[in-house]
C-alpha cells in the first residue's frame, strides 16, 4: 500500500472544531484569545446555548404576558356588562383566572364595590383591607382604595376605625380636602362640634394660601361658618 503523500492524502469530514479553527484565523485573534478559546470551548458552547435558551423563553414569557392581559381586560370589560345579577360572579372568575394582572385587581375592587352598593359595608370594608395588604403603598391605586375603605367603615358607623383611616389619607397628596372633610363630618355625627372646627382649621392651616385649594377653602370656612353658628 503506497504511503500518503500531500497529493493522495485521503479526505475527512470537517469536524467542528476545525471550523472553530478557521474562524479563529479569519478573526486574527490574539494568541491568548486563541488559546483561550481553544481550552474552553465546550463551556463557551454551553454558555452560548443557555444564553439563546435564556433570550428565546424571555421572548416567549413576555409573548405570552402580553396575550394574558389582553385576554384580561377583555373579560373585565365584560364582566362590567353583565346585570347586576351576574356582575358579581363573573368579577369573580376574572379575579381568580387572571390573578396575577391589573384586571384581576380592579375585579376585586368593583366586587368591593358592589358589596357597598348593596348594604353589606362590613363585608366591602374587609374586601378593600385585603387589597390594600397586597397594593404597594406608592401605587396611585392605594389612596383610592384607602378612601373607599373609610367609606365603608363611616357608612357602617365604625367611626373610631374610619377616623384613623381618613387620617392616614391626608397623607396622600390629592387626597387632603377629602381625609380632613372626611375626619371633621365624623365628629359632626358625633356632636363633637368643636373638635369638627378644629379639624377644618387644621386643614386651612395645612394648605395655607396654596391658590389651587381656593375652592377647597370657601368650602371649608362654610361649614366653620355654620358649625359656629351651632355652639
Amino acid at each position: 500500500m503506497a504511503s500518503e503523500s500531500a497529493f493522495n492524502k485521503r479526505l475527512t469530514a470537517e469536524t467542528t472544531f476545525d471550523k472553530v479553527e478557521g474562524l479563529l484565523e479569519h478573526f486574527n485573534l490574539p494568541p491568548k484569545a486563541i488559546s483561550f478559546i481553544r481550552g474552553n470551548l465546550r463551556i463557551i458552547q454551553i454558555g452560548i446555548a443557555v444564553i439563546v435558551t435564556a433570550i428565546v423563553f424571555t421572548s416567549l414569557y413576555s409573548s405570552y404576558q402580553g396575550k394574558r392581559k389582553e385576554e384580561a381586560s377583555s373579560a373585565l370589560a365584560k364582566a362590567m356588562q353583565q346585570s347586576k345579577e351576574g356582575q358579581a360572579e363573573a368579577l369573580r372568575k376574572v379575579s381568580e383566572e387572571y390573578g396575577s394582572t391589573s384586571s384581576a385587581l380592579w375585579a376585586k375592587i368593583e366586587i368591593a364595590h358592589l358589596d357597598m352598593q348593596n348594604g353589606a359595608y362590613s363585608e366591602a370594608g374587609e374586601k378593600y383591607r385585603k387589597i390594600l395588604e397586597k397594593t404597594d403603598v406608592a401605587k396611585p391605586l392605594y389612596p383610592l382604595v384607602l378612601f373607599s375603605l373609610a367609606q365603608a367603615l363611616e357608612v357602617d358607623k365604625k367611626f373610631l376605625e374610619a377616623t384613623k383611616e381618613y387620617d392616614r389619607l391626608k397623607g396622600f397628596k390629592g387626597y387632603e380636602h377629602i381625609a380632613y372633610s372626611g375626619m371633621g363630618r365624623l365628629e359632626e355625627v358625633q356632636g363633637n362640634i368643636e373638635k369638627a372646627i378644629a379639624i377644618y382649621n387644621n386643614f386651612l392651616l395645612s394648605i395655607g394660601d396654596d391658590p389651587s385649594f381656593a375652592q377647597s377653602k370657601e368650602q371649608i370656612d362654610g361649614r366653620i361658618a355654620r358649625l359656629k353658628a351651632r355652639l
